[in-house]
């Protein structure tokens, strides 16, 4: 299996490259910036020049012969038109928003972390899309996704972001699990699950169960 990768800076792509070579799937990276700085700019900017952006990598994908593409970052996810990329380019496109509404149909409380205010946004309203009964607690920090890209230690992380403190205040409002909501943030896995009494849920996972699920079309209608 074939899947190209486009996220918001070298080191998130290369998470989600390594994510997929670790699965045993052939992966290709696509970084849309080259910081997380640069990356939020651009999201907060023309959704029309971004999505030209996105656009002219994906025509590059597609010319590579790839069928399928994993937008791995949360807040490009949230603020592109995926839908209608995919059909512009004919290309399957799955991203962590098409995991949200899973997660939120088993759950009551959720908190999520995010890296940025446009990734919460978007899986917030994904989340309560897919489920009336769902409560979304989160929080949105550039600076932890930043540090995370300057290869500071987890556990310097976790004391000088405050992240103790926030596993504590989601639990203490009765979150029944904590969603990494950045694609940066499993980089903490460990450390998170460490401290909370709640499961931490990494959506990478049911990303590429959808994945696979959508090779598996692709083959079947081939056979066709």
């Amino acid at each position: 299996m074939r899947v190209a990768v486009i996220a918001g800076t070298p080191i998130d792509t290369k998470m989600g490259v390594d994510f997929l070579t670790a699965k045993g799937v052939e992966a290709f990276g696509y970084p849309v910036a080259q910081s997380a700085q640069e990356q939020v700019m651009l999201q907060v900017g023309s959704q029309e020049e971004l999505e030209e952006t996105v656009g002219s990598f994906l025509k590059e994908i597609k010319g590579q012969g790839l069928n399928i593409v994993m937008i791995y970052c949360n807040s490009l996810s949230a603020t592109i038109d995926v839908e209608k990329l995919a059909e512009k380019f004919h290309l399957h496109i799955i991203t962590p928003m098409d995991a949200y509404g899973k997660i939120a149909k088993k759950y009551k409380m959720l908190g999520v972390m995010a890296g940025s205010n446009q990734g919460l946004s978007g899986i917030e309203k994904t989340m309560m899309n897919a489920s009336n009964d769902v409560f979304v607690i989160g929080l949105a920090s550039l600076l932890l996704a930043q540090g995370i890209e300057a290869g500071i230690h987890p556990e310097e992380l976790m004391e000088t972001n405050g992240l103790n403190e926030l596993v504590a205040f989601f639990e203490k409002n009765h979150v029944e699990a904590i969603v990494l909501g950045c694609t940066h943030f499993p980089y903490l896995m460990q450390e998170l699950s460490a401290c909370a009494a709640v499961p931490v849920i990494d959506p990478a996972e049911i990303i590429y169960d959808i994945i696979v699920k959508t090779e598996e079309g692709i083959l079947w209608t081939e056979k066709e």
